[in-house]
């Protein structure tokens, strides 16, 4: 149920260009509130309407999924507490469905603390605001929410000719090479693994070229390809270490995968990304399971959203990566501590590792290491480098030692 229209406070002034964008993004967007407080209503009406959103508002959950049987809308806003079927429970439906199982949602609700967040983002919403609202932050992250929808969108266009023609050349080519970033265990800084990456020839964005194979039709074999060199790599690694690999659902499905995860002579985690939704492929933990050498399941971005928690409950993984939107600043800010807190007492009680990526500052390291978290990745700890060059590091380490 909403709060009192007058407790909606007045928002730090934002920089004109952060408020230009996000008028520019809502023009014309279409946006459903469900909230059962008529002026509230009235105030997100005026408030996305007046930048150009068209915005439908209805009372209660029950009214919602009537009308979204044959209405789409860009973004849907939902009241954690309505009346009937509650706001979690609505999103929960609405997840089920295929038309808005991606759509972007925002939950707005009066509880601040971390257990009614999660249980929220475990329902599948895609942000959460807490009352009292603030209008510019509201609109600031739904014009955010419908940009990343766009570039997902994008995304999906099939790729051009000239650049399915230079994604076959780096294939026919091998037109890059592996490098290593160190995962080091937080209790004592020792390194215990590494993630393998890859860095193009011709020094192109890895990831607009792996989304670009993705939109040639040519995502598993490149991936395959990266990986077969990687791991091929990974057996000089030095000290023993387990390493790390990237892998979308579709190429670990692939029974190439398995020829190729059974010439690794060092221990592996895969680490699960995101490019397609984990229920596209139901038998996803049997395959993990009987994949050659018993590899590890690391789930990657988790608290970014509700797709990363929900695969959390449905795979059960063996290492949990921290989103770096977790870990940025989180020295400075206790509700990133808080949420940290809760996600390491869930790995314990699954019994999986808890790994925090993107480390940057002594800062983030202490908090982390005082919040128990088992390991930890960043350029504070070492950058990603070609295998000679961390052969190099080591040996010299060694001799200094």
């Amino acid at each position: 149920m909403a709060e009192d229209p007058g407790s909606m406070h007045a928002p730090p002034v934002l920089p004109m260009a952060a408020i230009d964008r996000a008028h520019q993004v809502l023009v014309g967007r279409s946006i459903l509130v469900v909230d059962d407080d008529a002026v509230m209503g009235k105030l997100y009406s005026a408030g996305l309407g007046a930048r150009g959103a068209a915005v439908t508002v209805v009372n209660s959950s029950e009214a919602a999924l009537e009308l979204l049987v044959d209405t789409e809308f860009d973004l849907i806003i939902v009241d954690k507490s309505l009346p009937g079927l509650s706001g979690d429970e609505l999103v929960r439906a609405l997840r089920e469905t295929d038309q808005n199982a991606m759509r972007p949602i925002v939950m707005v609700s009066g509880h601040a603390d971390v257990a009614e967040r999660m249980v929220s983002y475990d329902a599948g919403v895609t942000d959460y605001v807490i009352k009292p609202v603030s209008m510019t932050e509201l609109m600031a992250k739904v014009s955010a929410l419908l940009r990343h929808g766009d570039a997902l969108r994008t995304s999906r266009v099939r790729a051009t000719r000239a650049e399915q023609e230079a994604m076959r050349g780096r294939l026919v080519e091998r037109a890059w090479q592996p490098h290593f970033q160190p995962i080091v265990r937080l209790a004592d800084l020792s390194v215990i693994g590494y993630e393998a990456l890859t860095r193009f020839a011709d020094g192109a964005n890895p990831e607009i070229c792996f989304d670009t194979a993705r939109r040639s039709g040519l995502g598993p074999e490149l991936e395959i390809a990266v990986l077969e060199d990687a791991l091929h790599a990974a057996a000089q690694l030095p000290g023993g270490a387990w390493v790390s690999v990237n892998a979308s659902p579709s190429t670990i499905m692939d029974p190439e995968f398995d020829r190729v995860i059974a010439t690794s002579t060092t221990r592996i985690v895969i680490e699960l990304l995101e490019t397609e939704p984990v229920g596209d492929h139901p038998d996803m933990l049997d395959r993990v399971a009987n994949l050659p050498g018993a590899p590890l399941l690391a789930c990657d971005d988790t608290g970014s959203g509700w797709a990363g928690l929900r695969q959390l409950v449905e795979l059960r993984p063996q290492v949990v990566k921290l989103d770096r939107a977790l870990v940025s600043g989180i020295d400075r800010d206790p509700t990133r501590r808080a949420l940290v807190s809760g996600l390491r007492h869930f790995t314990n009680e699954i019994g999986a590792l808890l790994l925090a990526e993107g480390i940057e500052t002594v800062g983030e390291l202490d908090t982390l290491i005082a919040l128990d978290v088992d390991l930890g990745q960043g350029y504070l700890l070492g950058a990603p480098m070609g295998l000679e060059e961390l052969q190099r590091r080591h040996a010299n380490a060694h001799v200094t030692s």
